[in-house]
């Protein structure tokens, strides 16, 4: 006779931020970040600073925002908004995430279209795209543990070489790769 495992504990209460709190936090990354980086910015935010999310409710989010139609970090400040503060958490949320960049590049287009001249916005461009790719990498990097075995690289690895070597197309790509990544997350569980 084997003795019946035992239940969790139940998780602790997290604090559930006021609107206010959500409104400064997206506006915070939304005035500070940009690119690719903006997910780092929330993973310190919300799961090690706020403790508004876990760990693996952060992956979720990231995975279920990648899956959805539309710019990734838009997807993930509407998930994280909606699941701290519920549609006006979602809208405050994307609003805040979205309009400080997107009044910075309507300045700029518009220094661009009046004059600027070319030795002024070509080292901008550069210096923005070469920032971008850097905190592109650092998300990579600091997202690394929720993907720290060797199946999971393996699977990164494939889909490097499938998509950005052999350049196959993404649906075939997402056709191999996607069920050995679930194959992979249940066997983690």
């Amino acid at each position: 006779m084997s003795a019946a495992p035992s239940p969790k504990p139940p998780a602790p209460e997290r604090p559930r931020p006021s609107l206010r709190d959500t409104f400064r936090e997206f506006l915070l990354i939304g005035l500070t970040s940009f690119g690719g980086g903006r997910s780092a910015y929330f993973q310190d935010a919300f799961v090690k600073k706020r403790k508004w999310v876990t760990e693996e409710e952060f992956l979720e989010a990231i995975a279920v925002s990648q899956i959805l139609p539309g710019p990734n970090i838009g997807n993930l400040a509407a998930y994280l908004g909606q699941r701290l503060r519920g549609g006006q958490g979602a809208i405050v949320a994307v609003l805040c995430l979205t309009l400080p960049g997107a009044i910075s590049i309507l300045g700029l287009a518009w220094l661009y279209f009046n004059g600027m001249p070319a030795s002024v916005s070509e080292p901008i461009g550069r210096g923005v795209s070469a920032a971008a790719a850097g905190l592109s990498a650092a998300a990579v990097w600091r997202l690394r543990g929720g993907a720290a075995n060797w199946p999971g690289y393996a699977i990164v690895g494939v889909t490097f070489v499938l998509f950005g070597l052999l350049h196959w197309s993404i649906f075939l790509v997402l056709a191999l790769v996607l069920p050995l990544s679930f194959l992979v997350a249940r066997q983690k569980r």
